[in-house]
């Protein structure tokens, strides 16, 4: 009941001021006596003040002294109105008058309320406060020159009257630098401060129309369209004070950090800046005599003003500059350097350690079993637990050291003029003071100046696997590893469950089936999950080398595999430079080709190199998966020579439409013949592509439309005729 006897009245002072409205348009059209007119336009303007009030006290903002300061100023000209109409009977020849007092007090009222509604909570806001001055600089010479100095000079007033008749063209620049300041106000968007804004750019508007007509004219008696203009401000204002937005414009605005001025006052900037040159090139050439003495003043002050705003600007930027540098070099979460930070670093430390001969030894630190810990407490409790260890873990470390964030729950520490044994025992004390009881697995390595930095991160990311394999929480130094290895692994955690199923793979020249891919999918748990994402969660708690390992052994255990059938299996490059990965293999590998996925998880090419040189004298071929699908495909396919490249699927999908695909296609089938390899496309599923496939030269294939992932097939692909016809 409250909300509709809230709407009825906020109705009810709408409909009194478009009432009002309509008495404005009376006023101009309808001829009527000067005694009726006056009594006309102060009705109007003190009617519509009166609804202001009422809407201040309807809508009763917490802070409504700025409403109230704003209104008693506008009431303040009616006042000077009324007085002013008494004077012309009592005292008609004395100037200034009484109510030449009461109209600029008025301008100081409106001036102190609309400030109330541009202040922060830190109460001031200097570049705002500057902006205004500018163009009230600049307007002022403007108004100077053609206003005032022509209002005195002709007048033949005396110095109080030509002080006060100077005075009220000096309140609307006033008026216009608190306009421009309050455009800064963060309430700039409501229909309340709109509305405020007009009415105060029209009075002002009309004020400096009244004073330029009293400057040519020589009277000070107005006209009904000037006072059109006063009439529209009252009514503006006080649709300003109804509207429900004037509560946000009574609150302080929180602080806010300087930024770069909008469009809208860079244009106001640049008119007051421009305007004391409009002044100097109208007045000459006018013949006015050119009032340099007003001219200079107002340019050295818009100097000095510009200066200081100049001056805040470069501080803004030099700020923004820091936040942007802080934010590039640091990492969002714990506030620890980032990766990037962390290879610039490196290299420094390289350099630095080659030309003094010191050593420098590197660690990757893992957080032991991450994502079962966010599994069980949440993300929230997982991004503290990484906050709060970079925090307890860098008052632990010696200053001279950097710890990063290198990626998800792994960190990397720098140690100049540490030896490996050194800076282990310092990442034993880190392990101490680790929160919540959690524990790391760490490896260290000591930089060799003669190999790039990327070698040390190797090999200490290399001591951190066998760590983890070793049963984690302990710190494992590059070169002690084979002891290590050799121990018992960590099993406590048993391994997924999963089944092996078999995808055909299709020779396209006679649709022999000349192999057969591997596929692991998952039953227990993780059934229904991302294949690779169990993988990448075993490889994290240390056991993916174990995980892959069981994969590839349950497909060579499968019984009944076709004679003179190639089986592929899939193994990423992290679990083929796993020591315990080869181990497990069998001796002899005839008829396995082992495929190696795009990601080659931050290992060298040249240790995958020679891990594929090894599997190649036990009998096993060697292929390179998603070829297409990478950045680093060149690089792979010269260093690797692959026995089989195997074309991703995003280049096989819409080749038959596509010319780009069929162009790459075009040239894997020409590298291809040109080195006697084995080119197989994956993910067939369209004739259309398939019929394309083999025009290029394609030679294998596998996908849906050639065989579903599930037994062994027969000697022959089962392709129905139709779909190789176009």
């Amino acid at each position: 009941m409250q909300r509709r006897g809230t709407d009825r009245t906020v109705v009810a002072l709408r409909t009194i001021l478009a009432v009002l409205a309509l008495g404005v348009a009376g006023y101009l059209v309808v001829p009527a006596p000067d005694v009726v007119k006056q009594f006309w336009y102060d009705g109007i303007a003190a009617a519509a003040l009166a609804v202001g009030f009422a809407g201040v006290r309807h809508h009763r903002p917490q802070r409504g002294r700025g409403w109230v300061l704003v209104l008693a100023g506008y009431a303040g000209w009616v006042l000077g109105d009324i007085v002013w109409s008494v004077e012309q009977h009592v005292i008609p020849d004395v100037y200034p008058a009484p109510s030449d007092s009461v109209y600029l007090s008025a301008y100081l009222l409106i001036g102190a309320g609309a400030l109330v509604f541009a202040r922060t909570r830190r109460g001031r806001d200097l570049p705002a406060v500057l902006d205004a001055s500018i163009v009230a600089t600049g307007a002022g010479v403007l108004v100077a020159v053609f206003v005032i100095a022509p209002l005195t000079a002709a007048s033949g007033l005396s110095v109080a009257g030509n002080v006060v008749s100077s005075a009220y063209p000096l309140g609307d620049l006033f008026l216009l630098g608190i306009l421009v300041r309050i455009s800064a106000a963060p309430a700039v968007r409501t229909g309340a401060f709109r509305l405020l804004a007009a009415s105060m750019a029209i009075v002002t508007a009309t004020d400096l129309a009244w004073n330029v007509a009293v400057a040519l004219a020589g009277t000070t008696v107005s006209n009904p369209v000037i006072d059109v203009g006063w009439l529209a401000g009252y009514l503006l204002v006080a649709t300003a004070a109804c509207s429900p937005s004037m509560r946000v414009l009574a609150e302080p605005a929180p602080d806010r950090r300087e930024t770069m001025p909008s469009r809208t006052r860079l244009v106001a900037l640049t008119a007051g800046l421009m305007l004391p040159g409009v002044a100097l090139l109208v007045d000459g050439a006018t013949g006015g005599g050119v009032r340099w003495p007003v001219i200079g003043a107002g340019t050295l002050v818009l100097s000095v003003l510009v200066l200081l705003r100049m001056v805040g600007l470069v501080h803004v930027v030099q700020a923004q500059a820091v936040r942007l540098a802080a934010l590039a070099s640091s990492d969002s979460l714990t506030g620890a350097p980032n990766r990037r930070t962390w290879d610039l670093e490196l290299s420094r430390a390289c350099q630095a350690s080659r030309e003094l001969g010191a050593a420098l030894s590197v660690a990757v630190v893992d957080l032991d079993r991450f994502k079962a810990y966010n599994d069980t407490h949440g993300h929230q409790a997982g991004d503290r637990l990484l906050r709060e260890a970079v925090a307890a873990w860098t008052d632990v470390l010696p200053g001279d050291t950097l710890l990063a964030r290198y990626g998800g729950e792994e960190f990397a520490v720098l140690f100049p003029g540490y030896r490996p044994d050194a800076a282990a025992a310092v990442l034993e004390e880190l392990r101490r003071v680790t929160p919540d009881r959690q524990t790391f697995s760490a490896g260290v390595a000591l930089w060799d100046p003669a190999t790039d930095p990327a070698t040390a991160i190797a090999a200490a990311d290399e001591a951190l696997y066998v760590a983890k394999r070793a049963g984690r929480d302990r710190v494992v130094v590059h070169g002690t590893e084979t002891a290590i290895a050799e121990s018992e692994p960590d099993l406590s955690r048993p391994l997924p469950d999963f089944a092996t199923v078999v995808q055909p793979i299709t020779d396209l020249r006679t649709f022999a089936v000349s192999g057969h891919e591997a596929l692991t999918r998952f039953t227990g748990p993780e059934a229904g999950a991302d294949v690779a994402e169990v993988f990448r969660a075993a490889h994290a708690d240390g056991d993916g080398d174990l995980l892959e390992l069981a994969a590839v052994l349950s497909g060579l255990a499968l019984a009944d595999r076709p004679a003179g059938q190639d089986l592929y299996v899939n193994v990423s490059a992290r679990a083929l430079t796993s020591e315990r990965f080869l181990a497990g293999l069998p001796a002899r590998l005839d008829g396995v080709v082992i495929e190696l996925g795009e990601n080659v998880d931050d290992v060298e090419l040249e240790r995958v190199a020679d891990v594929t040189a090894q599997l190649r004298a036990r009998g096993a071929r060697v292929a390179l998966d998603d070829v297409g699908a990478g950045a680093q495909e060149f690089a792979r396919l010269a260093r690797l020579r692959p026995d089989v490249v195997k074309i991703d699927r995003s280049l096989v999908s819409g080749c038959a439409h596509d010319r780009g695909s069929a162009a790459v296609l075009r040239a894997l089938v020409s590298y291809a013949r040109d080195l006697r390899l084995t080119l197989c496309a994956e993910g067939v599923e369209d004739p259309a592509d398939l019929r394309q496939l083999m025009a290029l030269g394609v030679t294998h294939a596998h996908g849906y439309l050639l065989g579903r992932p599930g037994t062994w097939h027969g000697a022959s692909a089962d392709v129905p005729a139709p779909i190789l016809l176009p």
